[in-house]
């Protein structure tokens, strides 16, 4: 039951970000703004829902995961009521920031409420799956959300969102822990982190800043949220304005491509017990080098470009469960501090930076693929990195074992 809740939640802030992407130039027509002002849009949401997160994860270790996800579901609710009754694009634009504000909360306690009950084998197997869960709501969301375009309109879309994440409102609030269990199964007990100020959450978020293997095992996340979310905010209008496919069209394209998340999120669990995550992060790497040189040298078609898509997403849905687990492998004594500002970089900084990469470099699919390949050098090198410095502290640690 655990599990379910977990994918629940977690359901909400990626249908936030994902079920309206398909009705996105019905959006900028009806009102009346350029394709570039529509991007801007979206990337509110995610920059919103980035900085929210650094209150929701120390307020969470401090007030509970309740009392938190019901405060922030209602702020999600009435943002997504808001925008269905946008009369102006301004109007539209803060019921998005307001979406983002509220579910910054849905992410951080979908990470963290497995965290609180199961460690070990236990927890692997459940983060895993909660990936693979995440992935097949990754895969519907775009389907789903050109479908309710095609046969209403996408205020249509919004008012669904609004319905499921009052179910998930009221699952929460029946559920729910009120606090976290500071005894977790075969460990001895560990205690949540206790933020008694701001300086004092500030504080740790500046030694997690300057922490070498939160940035650097970081960095395989939000890059890859940085290509997600150029790559999202550019294809609807390339495809349905210059290959004239419909809302619904696009998104079935878009959900067969992005079944390559749950292809790479079934693997990542296959191999993880004879490889390892961070291995596994490198197995995965020549997914996104070829996506990125597909996209650079291929014409631009549907099969091209969804083909490249579909490597993308397959490295993309390995890396995911894998991040997780390495970035709160260390820090299991404040997992929802860590798990809020993993979430508040990867949505604010890099959706920010996404907004600037798609204002002065992505035209086409050739600059798209120029960025995917820029990423790939930089994880390459961030790998290579990690593997010198574990060589350097089992060195380290073997001299001082024998004196």
């Amino acid at each position: 039951m655990l599990l379910i809740l977990a994918i629940l939640i977690l359901s909400c802030a990626q249908l936030g970000s994902q079920i309206f992407l398909p009705a996105l130039p019905e959006i900028a027509q009806y009102y009346s703004i350029t394709n570039r002002y529509a991007q801007y849009i979206v990337m509110l949401y995610f920059i919103s829902f980035g900085l929210s997160q650094l209150i929701y994860g120390p307020w969470s270790d401090k007030k509970g995961r309740r009392q938190v996800f019901l405060i922030g579901q209602a702020v999600y609710i009435l943002g997504t009521i808001l925008a269905v009754f946008s009369t102006s694009p301004l109007m539209f634009a803060s019921a998005r920031i307001l979406q983002g504000l509220g579910a910054g909360s849905t992410l951080v306690i979908s990470r963290t409420v497995l965290s609180d009950q199961l460690t070990g084998t236990k927890l692997n197997k459940a983060i895993a799956s909660l990936s693979i869960a995440a992935s097949l709501i990754a895969i519907i969301s775009p389907l789903l959300g050109g479908w309710l375009s095609n046969i209403s309109n996408w205020q249509g879309v919004f008012i669904m969102l609004s319905m499921h994440l009052s179910l998930v409102w009221w699952l929460g609030y029946k559920l729910l822990a009120s606090r976290s269990n500071p005894e977790l199964e075969g460990n001895t007990k560990i205690l949540a982190s206790k933020a008694n100020s701001l300086k004092q959450v500030a504080s740790e978020y500046v030694k997690l800043l300057t922490n070498f293997h939160f940035i650097n095992v970081g960095l395989f996340k939000w890059l890859i949220t940085l290509l997600f979310l150029t790559s999202v905010t550019f294809f609807p209008f390339e495809f349905q304005q210059n290959l004239q496919l419909t809302a619904s069209q696009y998104g079935f394209y878009l959900s067969l491509a992005t079944c390559g998340l749950i292809i790479g999120a079934v693997l990542a669990k296959l191999l993880q017990k004879r490889l390892g995550y961070k291995l596994i992060l490198m197995v995965f790497w020549p997914l996104l080098l070829l996506s990125g040189l597909g996209l650079y040298f291929l014409p631009f078609t549907l099969i091209t470009s969804m083909s490249c898509y579909f490597l993308f997403m397959v490295c993309a849905g390995a890396y995911y469960p894998c991040c997780l687990q390495l970035i709160i492998a260390p820090f299991r004594h404040k997992t929802c501090t860590v798990n809020a500002l993993l979430g508040a970089i990867d949505m604010f900084v890099f959706s920010a930076l996404a907004v600037l990469v798609n204002t002065l470099l992505i035209r086409d699919t050739h600059s798209l693929g120029i960025l995917f390949l820029m990423v790939s050098a930089v994880l390459l090198i961030s790998w290579l990195l990690i593997e010198q410095r574990e060589r350097k502290l089992i060195i380290a640690d073997k001299k001082t074992a024998f004196g």
